[in-house]
This record gives C-alpha cells, structure tokens and sequence, in this order.
C-alpha cells in the first residue's frame, strides 16, 4: 500500500495534465500495435473488449462525477473572525 500512495503523491504533485495525457497515450499504444498484429483476435472477442470499455468507462464517471471527494476541489470556508 505505501507503494501506491507514493506513487500517488508523485503524480499529484509533480504531473501536470499533459503529463497525465501523454501517460494514457504510453498505454494506448502496446495496445493498437497489439491490435495491428492480431486483428484476427480483437475481432473475435470484439464484444467483450467492448463490454471492458464500457464498465471501465462507467467506473471512472461515477469516480470523476458522483464521488468527487479530492480535498483540493473543495472550497475552504471563509472565516468572518480573519477578515
């Protein structure tokens, strides 16, 4: 576990969005080039990729939209007593 909470202090402190995009690119690439060589393989489960993006893509709307619980969006109250 302090594995990947050390992994993400480093992206949160030191990526900035285009190194976040760049990083999904690095993963989408093994993927088209596996997809270049096999294709008669990504047609026949073709479905079922489908269905991974779909659950996939499900699960980070709910993270992104419904459960938004990163301290940095939220907006400190401001305290009339410090003005």
């Amino acid at each position: 576990m302090k594995l990947l909470n050390y992994f993400k202090e480093v992206i949160k402190n030191h990526f900035t969005f285009w190194d976040i995009s760049l990083l999904k690119t690095y993963g989408a690439i093994p993927g088209l080039i596996l997809g270049a060589y096999f294709p008669e393989f990504v047609f026949k489960y073709l479905w079922l990729f489908v269905g991974i993006f779909i659950m996939l893509l499900v699960r980070y709307s709910y993270l992104l939209f419904v459960k938004p619980n990163f301290p940095s969006t939220q907006v400190p109250k401001s305290n009339p007593a410090n003005t």
